[in-house]
């Protein structure tokens, strides 16, 4: 608008500022998407901010001390190019962009708006001083276009991508137990699905277990279920803290949790749920200065055979052998693998149990 008001209002306003806010539009916009995408791009904020203000000198200087509009238009054109190679370069370094899609445009755009200006910087030393800015001719035409197309197309970039970002979001929080954070029986379910696939596939062995905190409802009854809640966030947290990365924990219902351990068969299973059972039994939860609790928990396992037509049938045996744990005692381990009857699971003392 500005611009277009070129001989009715001030020159310092059609000139300076005009040419200034067209600048700092531009770097606005990648600004914005380099804070959307978290991007991190060293010595922008200086470079940026020297740029505009060397712009801002040098318009002032030809418009009103030397007046040069040559000048004036190599100055901006350089400025304009090298804002549009900063924010291609940040894009550029950002590879972690979902969308690929997306980046490409918006690396091309920017890309494109540089080159336009280098060139116009070049042929500003051949061509004919204009007279006047709005009818410079066909390339400062096709800048000004290139202009409005960055503002559009960045604005339905980003609109893209906060659209795939929500629907991550909202993908995740379907899949998220709340309290604990951990995997839902959703997730959970998804992920056995790959695994007994690729178990088919290949063979490869994998293992679940069902854990169940002992007497849990005594906590609720005694402290409340803020206390119980978190109980279960830091019984959660011990699950989570060690297995492997790539195993799976998710809470089931209530007080029960379960692990998928790809690659694991039974004998390794059981370890997994030994360790997790003694790490239980001697961590002391206290919360405030009224509650100090010493829990224990009870752990089923079961792996994958051949023979099974679903995981399901791998997690049936694992609850099984859950309910089967705690019948003899709770605080131990059982896998119903073997059909050997094994010694009593006594709550106080710290066995694996195969019946």
């Amino acid at each position: 608008m500005l611009l277009g008001l070129r001989h009715v209002i001030y020159d310092f306003l059609s000139i300076v500022i005009a040419n200034i806010a067209i600048i700092m539009g531009v770097v606005l916009i990648y600004r914005g998407l380099f804070r959307f995408l978290g991007i991190t791009l060293r010595h922008e904020r200086w470079l940026s901010t020297t740029l505009v203000v060397l712009l801002a000198a040098l318009l002032y200087f030809y418009t009103f001390h030397i007046p040069d509009i040559n000048i004036r238009i190599q100055a901006f054109s350089m400025v304009c190019a090298a804002i549009c190679l900063i924010g291609a370069s940040g894009l550029l370094k950002h590879r972690d962009i979902r969308n690929r899609m997306v980046a490409k445009m918006l690396i091309a755009m920017f890309l494109l708006m540089s080159s336009l200006f280098i060139f116009r910087f070049f042929w500003s030393f051949y061509a004919i001083p204009p007279q006047d800015f709005m009818r410079a001719g066909l390339l400062s035409a096709l800048t000004i276009i290139a202009g409005e197309l960055l503002v559009i197309l960045s604005s339905f970039c980003t609109i893209w991508m906060a659209s795939d970002e929500l629907q991550d979001e909202l993908s995740e929080i379907a899949r998220i137990d709340p309290l604990t954070g951990l995997y839902n029986r959703r997730a959970f379910d998804e992920c056995c699905d790959i695994e007994f696939s690729r178990a088919q596939r290949s063979g490869a062995p994998f293992a679940i277990i069902m854990c169940d905190l002992d007497h849990f409802k005594n906590v609720n009854d005694e402290y409340g279920h803020h206390v119980g809640d978190e109980v279960l966030r830091r019984f959660a947290n011990t699950l989570k803290e060690h297995i492997r990365k790539h195993d799976v924990v998710a809470r089931f219902g209530g007080e029960e949790f379960v692990l998928l351990l790809p690659g694991k068969d039974t004998e390794q299973g059981l370890e997994v749920a030994e360790k997790l059972r003694a790490k239980t039994a001697d961590t002391q939860i206290t919360i405030g200065d009224d509650v100090c609790l010493t829990l224990s928990a009870s752990f089923g396992v079961a792996h994958y055979d051949s023979r099974d037509r679903e995981w399901s049938a791998v997690l049936h045996r694992a609850d099984n052998a859950l309910y089967a744990a705690k019948k003899q005692g709770r605080n131990c381990v059982v896998d119903l693998a073997t059909k050997n009857p094994g010694e009593e699971c006594l709550s106080r003392t710290p066995t694996v149990i195969r019946i």
